[in-house]
């Protein structure tokens, strides 16, 4: 039976928290005298007393949350701060309250498309609200993907104990209570050193502190309607280097801040993103000196940049590489699902899945040729279960399911086939922005209807979710007692 009282009593912590940090944009707008401090008190005010009022109606609850409490939790927590975060939005830019949710849903699930249009006329306390919202839903899904997601047997720990080479990492790996703070603590120290990074390299301190949580977040929105364009070359550089840190396993990550930095770059997922970012960058910028007439340096930078940027799910705009040769763009498209590593901020099916897919792949061959002999499947040097093998399984057909249905309800609602399918494909990697005029580097989502906007909202909180949190919650028998 699932205990909806502890689940609200939760959610209502989450909202007095969510309130708390709303005093960060209020306290900008009424030092700058810019507009959105009388909403932001409104807004916070509305929340604070929401939280309050549900933790007050559920205070007598067990402490205890099953699998089913905890997966409609999860659930729920998403679309609780979207809601609520939506509010100041829908106050200040007065806009209908669907539009809202979308751009908080887009912030929170770290994708970071837009519906409000040109960003250069958002006042800045709506910017660096976006901001936050985009680095709590990096953090928040970390901590999900630690507290909450091996329940399902995907992402999460339980995989990253399977991602690791156990025998290694098991010498060095602090307690769970002590890696979740640590992670927390190397989160914000990246952080820290993302804006002084950008400051001393020329970002203005509102540019650079908006930059610094969306950068590491992996999340892509910016301050500018151009965004990386705005920015001299030099800048670039670093971004990509804060990218490709937040696209990392942040429990290795923490590993190498303390010293066992072997530990990051031995590992077959770490590998294997690098290797993908070398070989598409390489591949890109060639057929940017050849084709495009790109200077060597240019084709590098812009190549590389692109590459990171996608392959992290971060979706920072650098030049719409849609616009280029049919084979580049092919090449992006491809690239738009794939995601980074898991235990990271970024969204996609994840490095490790599709690696362990083509082990299966390979022993399959094997089998086929040897049918009397045994294979073992190894990752990282660690076995590859049953239980492991089903979880990947399931995802890959979940995830295509939604992305199949989703753009053919796209397509009816009459968006073209390819912005249909890289829009869905982007929205569900939490990349944000796929190919075409529309929904590619250089498009917004303002000119969607309510009705593909609801669709694209759905994507982007299943795949923050992992899929099949959110897929659960509409099987029939999750309702039963």
């Amino acid at each position: 039976m699932i205990n909806y009282r502890i689940i609200l009593s939760f959610l209502g912590s989450t909202m007095i928290l969510l309130s708390t940090v709303m005093l960060i944009p209020l306290m900008y707008a009424f030092i700058t005298v810019s507009r959105g401090s009388a909403e932001f008190l409104a807004s916070m005010t509305i929340t604070m007393l929401s939280g309050l009022l549900i933790k007050n109606l559920t205070k007598n609850h067990s402490t205890n949350m099953t699998i089913k409490d905890m997966f409609l939790f999860t659930s729920l927590l998403w679309i609780t701060i979207v809601v609520f975060a939506a509010i100041p939005i829908h106050l200040i830019m007065r806009t209908d309250l669907l539009s809202s949710c979308i751009e908080t849903a887009a912030a929170v699930s770290t994708s970071g498309n837009t519906v409000i249009g040109n960003v250069d006329l958002i006042p800045g306390s709506i910017l660096i609200w976006r901001s936050i919202l985009q680095y709590l839903g990096g953090i928040g899904f970390i901590a999900v993907g630690i507290a909450i997601l091996p329940n399902l047997n995907v992402g999460g720990m339980k995989l990253f104990s399977t991602e690791s080479s156990k025998e290694s990492t098991d010498k060095v790996m602090p307690k769970s209570k002590t890696l979740a703070s640590g992670m927390v603590l190397t989160y914000l120290g990246l952080t820290a050193l993302a804006y002084i990074v950008y400051y001393l390299l020329g970002m203005s301190s509102f540019d650079a502190f908006n930059h610094a949580l969306t950068s590491l977040s992996t999340g892509g929105m910016s301050t500018h309607q151009s965004s990386m364009n705005y920015f001299p070359d030099t800048i670039h550089w670093a971004v990509i280097i804060f990218m490709f840190l937040g696209a990392l396993p942040f429990p290795l990550v923490f590993l190498a801040v303390h010293g066992h930095i072997k530990e990051l770059f031995k590992d077959d997922q770490v590998k294997g993103f690098i290797a993908i970012i070398v070989v598409v960058s390489l591949v890109t910028a060639a057929s940017l000196v050849f084709s495009e007439d790109y200077s060597i340096a240019d084709a590098v930078r812009i190549s590389l940049f692109n590459t990171v940027s996608v392959i992290s799910t971060t979706g920072y705009s650098l030049e719409d590489y849609s616009n280029y040769n049919d084979f580049i763009t092919m090449l992006f498209f491809f690239l738009i699902p794939i995601g980074a590593c898991s235990s990271s901020t970024s969204g996609g099916l994840k490095i490790f899945r599709l690696q362990i897919g083509f082990i299966l792949f390979k022993r399959q061959i094997k089998q086929l040729m040897h049918p009397a002999a045994i294979f073992p499947q190894k990752y990282n040097s660690q076995p590859v279960n049953d239980v492991i093998i089903r979880s990947i399984i399931t995802f890959f057909c979940a995830y295509f399911i939604v992305v199949f249905f989703s753009s053919l309800l796209l397509c009816l609602s009459g968006f073209g086939m390819l912005d249909a399918l890289s829009a869905t494909m982007a929205c569900m990697s939490n990349l944000g922005i796929g190919l075409g005029p529309n929904v590619g580097p250089n498009g917004d989502f303002s000119i969607l209807t309510n009705w593909q906007k609801i669709i694209l909202c759905f994507d982007m909180i299943t795949g923050r979710l992992e899929v099949l949190t959110i897929l659960i919650c509409f099987h029939p028998g999750f309702w039963k007692v």
